[in-house]
């Protein structure tokens, strides 16, 4: 509750002009200079927040430099341009991307280039060094490097025109307990400066200039969520055993090293789902080398410990693509050539990626899981190729973990139905509920005339989970489940019933569903769940 802070940025009018061949190496020094500036501050912010970590990725990362140098050379343009060309491009590039938190990585991109071009051409000033009493920040976009110039002393929230729930401010906002209601879109044009607001994310509500009575209504209530959570967080590292004593795995997933330290930080049990294709999206001119992923694997590994992280091979395809890697045109992408499928075309590649795997499991508890695993002839080729990775790295004597867990992420209607046979013969299952559910009911979630129809909960996705697990069971097979349907608090008591023993959520809900877990009685759930089916 505070008075709203609309924020106004300072800028200068960027110049976009042609140059001449001599002025070429003038511009890529001032590009740079900038770069340069920019990373040190960075370097100081990443210091004690591992979130900006992500930022001096994309700063030392070749991609960013080589697209802004390319422009200044080739296309004989200045710096300023050629930044917020390559700007765009990355954007677009992760902005296409079905999965949440990759698509939010456009905004670290838009934070880092912003700076940068703040940088070029001289300007400085922090909007939020006027807020003198606490406020409520309206903006249309937030970035990290905002959040770092905030006193919280003041600060009792934001909305945001733009944004995404996995967003590193986002991410941010759950760190230090503060509400945040993003992507609110045209609302955010009734809120003008100075204006009294409430702000109740967890019901989605923005009340403007509330009476009394509804003051004390909402304080009341935000008094009782704000020790919920500090209970929950407090509880963090308790183990999640439910209420009649049956253990419960919740672990959490993520798409980089800094997630999986959030996702510890957070009491979570394991890593249930590390998307490897972000380091493919991050690589620059084709695909990362051995070394290169074999680095980041085992800094993963070492981080978990004696902690289970499964990383799943990678995915792209669909909406998911690398500038390097031509993919035709399909009318149909999500049903067309995408995940396992290119991984078995790209044998060499797909090679590489399972040596790197296979050489960083001798530094914790990592296992493999292929992804998008329709038919059993292409579980088995997969496996096959494992086989091949291991004994190649025997004769080179390189060490690896010869047991290591491989297993498969059940994510299409004929995963489901072959589930007794791919139990029979895996190391464990994985049920990805986003692409299970889009599948499994003929409806695409990123189109808004059908969006309405996508609901993880329909009866044949919830049944499709129930053939899952009891298959899973017979055969003694590991099951768990790394869908957003995990980390859906109404679901967690049906989830729990339907026999799951292993969720894997986003890191910040992993101590409230802890807590959930705890305070669920699990023969109470199955009864409920099995009369209900």
């Amino acid at each position: 509750m505070a008075e709203a802070f609309v924020v106004q940025r300072l800028s200068a009018e960027a110049s976009f002009r042609h140059i001449g061949e001599p002025e070429t190496g003038t511009e890529e020094e001032r590009f740079a200079g900038a770069l340069k500036q920019v990373a040190d501050q960075t370097e100081i912010l990443a210091a004690s927040n591992p979130l900006f970590k992500a930022h001096l990725d994309i700063m030392h990362d070749d991609m960013l430099t080589d697209l802004v140098v390319s422009k200044i050379k080739g296309d004989r343009k200045n710096a300023e341009w050629s930044l917020k060309e390559a700007e765009e491009e990355l954007c677009s590039l992760f902005g296409e991307i079905e999965d949440e938190y990759l698509r939010e990585r456009a905004a670290d991109i838009k934070d880092v280039t912003g700076r940068i071009m703040d940088a070029l051409q001289g300007v400085s000033g922090n909007p939020f060094a006027a807020i003198s009493r606490e406020v409520i920040v309206v903006a249309d976009e937030l970035f990290p490097s905002d959040v770092a110039c905030m006193d919280f002393s003041l600060v009792r929230g934001w909305i945001t025109r733009y944004g995404g729930s996995t967003s590193h401010v986002s991410i941010m906002a759950r760190n230090k307990g503060i509400p945040f209601l993003t992507g609110v879109g045209e609302l955010l044009d009734l809120l003008t400066h100075g204006s009294q607001l409430i702000l109740a994310p967890e019901k989605g509500e923005i009340l403007l200039d509330p009476d009394e009575a509804t003051i004390e209504k909402y304080r009341e209530m935000a008094t009782a969520e704000s020790r919920k959570k500090m209970g929950a967080y407090t509880l963090r590292n308790q183990e999640a055993i439910t209420a009649d004593g049956f253990p419960i795995d919740v672990w959490a997933n993520a798409s980089g090293v800094e997630e999986i330290i959030l996702a510890l930080e957070n009491g979570a049990g394991g890593i249930g789902l590390y998307r490897s294709e972000f380091l493919f999206m991050k690589s620059q001119g084709g695909f990362p080398g051995e070394e290169t992923q074999f680095l980041e694997y085992k800094r993963a590994a070492e981080l978990c410990g004696s902690l289970p992280l499964i990383i799943r091979t990678l995915d792209i395809g669909g909406d998911k693509n690398l500038p390097y890697y031509r993919m035709d045109p399909e009318s149909n992408p999500f049903l067309g050539f995408r995940a396992i499928r290119i991984s078995l075309s790209e044998r060499e590649n797909f090679k590489i990626q399972l040596r790197a795997l296979l050489r960083a499991s001798v530094f914790g508890n990592l296992k493999i899981m292929f992804p998008m695993i329709i038919s059993m002839e292409e579980w088995e080729a997969a496996k096959a190729l494992v086989e091949v990775c291991k004994e190649e790295l025997r004769l080179e004597g390189i060490a690896f973990n010869d047991h290591i867990g491989v297993g498969v992420m059940v994510e299409t209607p004929a995963a489901v139905m072959m589930a007794g046979e791919l139990a029979a013969r895996a190391d464990f299952l994985s049920i990805g509920t986003n692409d299970l559910t889009q599948y499994m009911l003929a409806v695409d979630r990123l189109n808004p005339r059908v969006a309405h129809l996508y609901d993880p909960l329909h009866p044949a996705v919830i049944r499709s989970i129930r053939t899952v697990v009891e298959a899973a069971a017979f055969h003694h097979t590991p099951a768990g489940i790394c869908g957003e349907l995990a980390g859906n608090r109404e679901a967690l008591k049906l989830l729990l019933g339907l026999g799951l023993s292993e969720l894997s959520v986003s890191p910040t809900l992993v101590p409230e569903i802890k807590c959930q877990v705890r305070a669920t009685d699990l023969r109470e759930a199955r009864k409920i769940t099995f009369e209900s089916q």
